[in-house]
């Protein structure tokens, strides 16, 4: 009975076995049936629809850059050009990329052997971190945003220093093996890649200008270069040297913290863009119409094909109001007065401190058209050269002298007595005085008494053109009080004093002096204050450029124009648009105060303050001279405004030197206006369109 029941046992499990086992291997058959039918559908049903996933081909567009624009002066003679030069570029589609250990040699291989090529050839290479490139490391001069910006791309904290920020770079760029010097430029161009946004539609441009031989250099070993490419490009050639630099102005790389707007008007990161002067405001004339190259890659990232699909368009070019060599003889001019002033001694056999211009800290010089307010000189010193401007950048920024910073434009500056003629006519056309009206200069002018102010000299009995040719303060300071500061500074506004001029670079806009400008500081303005303003000083301050449109306005019986340096603007197909004279104000002046005043401005030249620097010229004038004392223990200011010829005007000059005495002006301002009268006899006319230069 036991043995039948193990049988049984035996039997039942036996059976329980086998349907497990058929159950098994069912469901192993049906698996294998369902993978079976699968790979049947992908490889035969479906099989040409992934043969072509797997072959298809992508695209990738890439920006090209269009050639910029030039600038050019009013005869055409070349100012900022183009020339071609070679580019060494990143290629994101070959270059070793990733941030492992071996990407990161790879990559720092390629940099170091770069950089030891450009500086055998004495070549730069772009590299914007702001840290200097040598040890004891600190931060450079003036670059605040872009340090903040690297200690936030770091994680570092705000006080962190620049050795603390060199050590976060050494690590992320995994250059801990490398000596100072090579890791400083290495960490550089690491940095520089990361903020340009290297992509594959963006490549990196590790520098924008080097030498045929360099070339050679670069291409001879292309093998050790991998995904670096050298292409010929156009590269900004600053011909006109130091002629002008503060208005011609540089270009640079896009900062990031710019990018954001830039990049909606379809900038890339590693673009280009005017920073200042006429590159600046003209930026979108001269940048042209950026083209596009579209690179063709299989599904593996291989490139396949690269193709221009849109070429690029030049920029147009922008024909300035400039003349080249009247600029450069006001430059000159300029320049060899601040010189010789430097010579003389700074103190009297006395020991006293000699008011003479030893102590000249600048001048400026405005010339501009009488009928369109176009500038056809602009100079001030100290300049520099732009050509150089890059590699001199830091010497610039160090120089006592500020050679970056543009006094004609921006400068402000007491003008003493060439406010005068202003005066004049305001009160003449107010009625306050009349041409016979005459005054008497006792030196000592006591209106306000026990508030004194004094006269250079004791003229006795003279009217309004007398005291113009021998500017006397003393009328000066009785006008002014009779016509009161609000109507004054009226008029000044309307001569463009204290105004902006309209000038596309960008410029100051000076300070009027009055209640509300007194105000402003926490001080009372008295009505001795008056007597201050109506001789060029109390508060006032104006560019030099404002004195020139306001010269411009007399020359003009109250006319004044839009001061502006672009003449005309002319596109790749060879259309030109010219700009129109845009007149600010139009002053309303009488037509007996417009006599009276240029023939006091006419003795000023023939027997007044400026006889003894325009003896001999071969062509007549109206001016006036000015002296502006700003501190006793420093020169005066000198200036002076004028325009010429005298009965059928054509320009209006203005010279500030700032510390330089009245002297200095007026031998600056002979200087000039010989050479712009020099070039009118010697037959320089523009050239005419469509003829080129010889």
């Amino acid at each position: 009975t036991e043995a039948r029941r193990d049988m049984d046992y035996n039997n039942t499990h036996n059976k329980l076995s086998r349907r497990r086992i058929i159950a098994l291997v069912t469901a192993i058959v049906l698996v294998f049936t369902l993978y079976a039918f699968r790979l049947f559908q992908i490889q035969i049903v479906e099989g040409d629809e992934y043969a072509e996933l797997v072959n298809r081909e992508t695209s990738v567009s890439v920006s090209v850059s269009a050639s910029r624009g030039e600038i050019l002066d009013r005869y055409l003679r070349p100012m900022a050009v183009n020339r071609t030069s070679f580019s060494v570029i990143f290629d994101y589609n070959y270059f070793p990329r990733g941030s492992d250990e071996g990407q990161r040699q790879q990559q720092n291989t390629i940099i170091l052997g770069l950089a030891a090529i450009l500086t055998e050839a004495g070549e730069e290479w772009n590299d914007t971190l702001p840290i200097t490139r040598t040890q004891p490391y600190s931060f450079i001069e003036g670059r605040d945003s872009q340090v903040a910006k690297l200690k936030s791309a770091l994680r570092l904290a705000d006080y962190a220093t620049a050795d603390q920020c060199m050590a976060a770079l050494i690590e992320e760029y995994m250059l801990e093996s490398y000596p100072p010097e090579k890791q400083r430029t290495a960490a550089g161009v690491q940095y520089e890649i990361s903020l340009r946004q290297f992509n594959s539609s963006n490549p990196f441009v590790f520098s924008s200008d080097i030498s045929r031989d360099t070339m050679y250099k670069i291409q001879e070993n292309n093998s050790l270069y991998i995904g670096v490419d050298v292409q010929t490009t156009p590269v900004r050639e600053y011909v006109s040297g130091e002629i002008a630099p503060h208005l011609i102005g540089q270009i640079g790389y896009i900062f990031p913290e710019e990018y954001e707007e830039l990049q909606k008007k379809g900038y890339k990161l590693n673009d280009t863009l005017g920073k200042s002067g006429i590159e600046a405001a003209m930026e979108d004339a001269l940048r042209g119409t950026t083209g596009t190259n579209t690179i063709i890659k299989d599904a593996q990232g291989n490139v396949l094909d690269k193709q221009e699909t849109e070429a690029p368009i030049p920029g147009d070019t922008v024909i300035l109001t400039l003349d080249m060599e009247l600029q450069k003889a006001a430059q000159d001019a300029l320049a060899a007065e601040i010189e010789s002033l430097r010579q003389l001694p700074a103190t009297k056999s006395n020991g006293e401190f000699n008011n003479n211009g030893h102590d000249v800290r600048s001048g400026s010089v405005v010339v501009l058209d009488v009928k369109t307010g176009g500038v056809l000189a602009c100079a001030t010193w100290p300049g520099y050269d732009l050509s150089t401007y890059n590699e001199d950048y830091a010497s610039l920024l160090q120089n006592p002298d500020k050679p970056l910073f543009n006094r004609a434009l921006n400068g402000t500056f007491a003008i003493g007595s060439t406010m005068k003629p202003l005066v004049a006519l305001a009160a003449l056309t107010e009625g306050t005085i009349l041409p016979s009206t005459t005054i008497t200069c006792t030196k000592a002018y006591t209106y306000y008494d026990p508030f004194v102010v004094n006269c250079l000299g004791r003229h006795g009995s003279i009217n309004v053109v007398k005291a113009l040719q021998e500017s006397c303060n003393y009328f000066f300071f009785d006008v002014g009080r009779l016509l009161k500061i609000d109507k004054l500074n009226a008029y000044t506004r309307l001569f463009g004093l204290g105004q902006k001029t309209g000038i596309e670079v960008g410029e100051a806009q000076g300070v009027m002096a009055g209640p509300e400008y007194s105000a402003s500081q926490g001080k009372q303005w008295m009505p001795g204050d008056t007597l201050g303003a109506a001789i060029g000083q109390s508060d006032n301050l104006f560019t030099p450029i404002q004195l020139a449109s306001y010269a411009m306005a007399l020359a003009n019986n109250g006319i004044r124009y839009k001061t502006h340096l672009v003449q005309s603007v002319r596109s790749y197909d060879g259309k030109e648009t010219p700009v129109k004279p845009e007149i600010l104000s139009t002053i309303p002046l009488t037509q007996e105060a417009i006599d009276t005043v240029r023939e006091g401005m006419r003795r000023v030249i023939t027997d007044g303050t400026a006889k003894r620097y325009y003896a001999g010229a071969t062509y007549t004038l109206a001016g006036k001279t000015g002296t502006a004392q700003i501190s006793s223990s420093r020169s005066d200011h000198g200036t002076f405004i004028g325009y010429a010829p005298l009965d059928e005007p054509e320009i209006a000059i203005a010279v500030l030197i700032e510390d330089g005495t009245s002297g200095a002006s007026g031998r600056v301002s002979r200087k000039v206006l010989d050479a712009y009268f020099s070039s009118k006899s010697e037959g320089l006319t523009p050239t005419p369109e469509g003829e080129l230069l010889p």
